[in-house]
């Protein structure tokens, strides 16, 4: 026996023998200071913010009430974002309250500002050229 298929003989052996490990449900912990329990979704998702740019994530987790997002320069984030949901097509307001590198958290607002948020953060149409002068020597 090489001493490579020795090791993978002896851990094999070590997890046959192992106990199995039980997983409590999932719940809302006092210690993450949640009131509702999240779910992991591992969906595609778009954040919204200013000037109606989109930047591509992953919806992680979520519950009624937030989510966690991963995307790589999650600190430049805007406090105010827009969570879109590619699959589904839901649009959720949301606060920015946490940020790390590679990862956000994620509050819902009220869904009734939903309108205006959408407003607030659409690109600005340019404005229309000013009409040239029509020279009446030229025509």
């Amino acid at each position: 026996m090489t001493p490579q298929e020795a090791r993978i003989a002896q851990r094999l052996a070590a997890i046959a023998a192992a106990r199995p490990i039980t997983l409590a449900p999932a719940t809302a912990s006092a210690a993450s200071g949640r009131r509702e329990p999240r779910r992991a979704v591992y969906r595609h998702g778009r954040l919204v913010v200013a000037g109606g740019v989109e930047v591509d994530c992953i919806i992680v987790d979520v519950s009624d009430n937030g989510a966690r997002v991963q995307l790589p320069g999650a600190t430049g984030l805007p406090e105010f974002v827009l969570l879109k949901t590619v699959v589904t097509g839901s649009v959720k307001r949301a606060r920015v309250v946490w940020r790390s590198d590679s990862a956000a958290g994620l509050s819902f607002r009220v869904e009734q500002n939903l309108a205006f948020a959408k407003r607030a953060i659409a690109p600005r149409p340019k404005p229309a050229p000013e009409p040239q002068p029509v020279n009446p020597d030229t025509e």
